[in-house]
């Protein structure tokens, strides 16, 4: 999917180990491999010579270098390239702290299927790609994160993910279905994902069929990197963290001083910090205003207002923006080019279009209103979908072209071409001819 394919670097101990898994990666055109190594020397060399985006360290190869050297080589001599390393069962011990190496994006115990490797490969230099690419503008509170941030790997990691908080003037626009089916778009895509929810109870797993536990409680009563995986759950390879779904403990949580250790800002934070690395967090926000939507607005970096084609949608979105450009309140303001709007649940019938609705909002707020990104159409067989716990955009194709514009709009360059079953600016969904402004 990529516009260039993905420059891999191979190593295995031996050319007949080589030869082995060579042919399966040259067969497969999302891959380019750029560097092949069956001894320590030509390993370092091809790291140099002809540096890879991703590397497929056996760490077989280096067993001569003993533990130290093995751990030593993955910290610091890959130069700018990310790890996937093969670890022989022998080693299987310095799976945990391989794992939390800077530059490791995966540890696998041989033996592992060629397809598997082949297939993170992939997954891992999409979601590098995008790390470097997708740089949004941050909010106020963003831009300070990073400049006290220490180290240049984890003030890479802060910058280069697109934190997306999906939220709306109202309940009931479907911003949850939004926000839910992106995040596993974006994962499904090879972009490494996370969904989290802020709302109380979190609606996020009941359309996913999940239960209430584990949840981000376990990071608030114990902040630290074990509290937060201990926090998620997983729908298909996608990382879920579900609000505390506890009134009680929500209040407390909300108490917390946006600095506080501990706090909703704090969590997602540690989702930022997580490792490996997440190219994009996806944030389910509550529709209000309480400091379940406020904190972590003020950390994210993207904002996707979800609206609905009628006039009480315009009014609302028209007090949402308000809120968010510092009309308001100074303390909520978010950058104006940060946010964004979608229309959903668009039928042929619609009077109120993107064009009609972004005019009405330009009208009361000093000439400006955010671009509508994506269009949505109107489609029962979602509800049917998430009455079984299946993701829509698995299932209904008018749908999934709706999301897709979403990915398209942010993505498209990273990804080198449209995920979007229609393509152009003008999209026709249900008979609608939209232009995406």
């Amino acid at each position: 999917m990529s516009a260039q394919p993905i420059q891999v670097l191979l190593s295995a101990p031996g050319q007949q180990a080589l030869n082995a898994i060579y042919s399966q990666f040259i067969a497969d055109r999302r891959l380019l491999v750029s560097g092949l190594a069956t001894t320590p020397e030509m390993l370092e060399t091809a790291l140099r010579q002809t540096p890879p985006e991703v590397a497929v360290v056996d760490a077989e190869l280096l067993l001569e270098w003993g533990e130290r050297g093995l751990i030593d080589f993955l910290s610091s001599r890959l130069g700018q390239a990310v790890a996937i390393v093969l670890l022989p069962r022998q080693l299987e011990r310095l799976v945990g702290p391989i794992s939390q190496l800077d530059r490791v994006r995966e540890v696998m115990i041989k033996p592992v299927a060629v397809a598997q490797v082949i297939e993170r490969c992939y997954q891992v230099g999409v979601s590098e790609r995008v790390a470097r690419e997708a740089m949004a503008p941050a909010t106020a509170y963003a831009v300070s994160a990073l400049a006290q941030t220490t180290g240049a790997a984890r003030a890479a990691a802060l910058s280069g993910t697109r934190i997306f908080a999906v939220g709306g003037g109202k309940g009931g626009s479907g911003k949850t279905t939004v926000a839910v089916n992106l995040a596993y778009r974006l994962n499904q895509v090879g972009i490494r994902t996370l969904l989290m929810g802020f709302d109380v109870p979190d609606a996020i797993g009941v359309q996913l069929g999940l239960p209430m536990a584990p949840n981000s409680l376990n990071w608030f009563r114990r902040p630290s990197r074990e509290g937060f995986t201990a926090s998620l759950q997983h729908k298909d390879g996608l990382d879920i963290c579900l609000s505390p779904n506890d009134k009680v403990e929500a209040a407390r949580i909300a108490a917390r001083a946006f600095n506080q250790e501990g706090s909703i800002a704090g969590l997602v934070e540690a989702a930022r910090d997580h490792h490996p690395p997440y190219a994009a967090i996806v944030m389910d926000l509550p529709p209000t205003e309480t400091e379940w939507s406020i904190q972590p607005l003020l950390k994210a970096n993207t904002v996707i207002l979800v609206c609905e084609p009628d006039l009480t949608s315009a009014v609302n979105l028209v007090s949402t923006i308000r809120l968010l450009t510092g009309v308001i309140d100074d303390k909520h303001k978010v950058p104006r080019d940060a946010i964004f709007a979608v229309m959903n649940r668009v039928t042929p019938n619609d009077v109120m279009t993107p064009d009609r609705m972004q005019n009405s909002v330009k009208d009361q707020l000093d000439g400006w209103a955010p671009p509508f990104i994506a269009v949505i159409p109107a489609d029962p067989g979602v509800r049917a979908c998430q009455v079984d716990f299946v993701v829509p955009v698995t299932r209904r194709q008018e749908f999934t072209a709706g999301i897709d514009q979403i990915v398209d709009f942010f993505y498209r360059d990273s990804l080198g071409q449209s995920v979007s079953r229609a393509a152009g600016k003008e999209r026709g969904i249900l008979g609608l001819k939209i232009r995406l402004t």
